[in-house]
């Protein structure tokens, strides 16, 4: 069966409930249907936040579900209260805010091009969004230099190895929605979404 590959985050810093990771988990195992009627279906996992870790098990992941990959989609959370979806992701991180691991993001720079895209039309990941409920709708080319940035990247390499869509998108926090209501959002987006896969 292909897969679709859903990430979000644990907690970090006072983010005591990431709801990023609440929706990757909530969405592990729902089925969607692609653009030919075939199944797919989601693999959430939820990745620490640690520069050096989360890569290697965002990799690892994708490598357990074999050959059958249809797309990246990660999740973080940010303090907005909007849905916002990121245009790119750079190979240096400037975030001064220390992971669980107590690394900053300053240290971190990548080997490769200095900025990988995106290559889903933002446009319409943005009408998906607002069909599913999301409300407000913002974009960004400024993912953070955080983990959020730095696992975009790691989605963005691979993604490019593989010949396959990447996205990230940062949800609001739990207090601004709850968890339950942005599982839907997510889910009717994933839903558009594999129906161009």
């Amino acid at each position: 069966m292909r897969t679709l590959l859903l990430t979000g985050f644990e907690p970090f810093l006072d983010v005591q409930l990431n709801p990023s990771g609440e929706v990757a988990l909530q969405l592990d195992g729902v089925r969607l249907q692609d653009s030919r009627g075939v199944a797919l279906e989601v693999r959430g996992r939820v990745l620490p936040v640690a520069f050096e870790r989360a890569p290697g098990e965002l990799e690892s992941a994708l490598r357990g579900l074999g050959e059958g990959v249809a797309a990246i989609v990660s999740l973080g959370v940010h303090r907005g209260p909007a849905f916002r979806l990121e245009e790119r992701a750079r190979a240096v991180f400037h975030s001064d805010q220390p992971d669980n691991d107590g690394r900053v993001g300053g240290g971190v720079r990548l080997e490769g091009p200095a900025e990988r895209r995106t290559s889903l039309d933002l446009d319409r990941c943005e009408l998906w969004l607002r069909a599913a409920g999301a409300g407000k709708v913002t974009r960004s080319d400024d993912a953070g230099g955080y983990l959020c940035e730095r696992i975009y990247r790691a989605g963005l390499d691979e993604a490019s190895r593989l010949d396959l869509p990447a996205l990230f998108l940062h949800v609001p926090p739990a207090e601004r929605m709850g968890v339950e209501a942005q599982a839907g959002v997510v889910r009717g987006f994933l839903d558009a979404l594999a129906r161009e896969l």
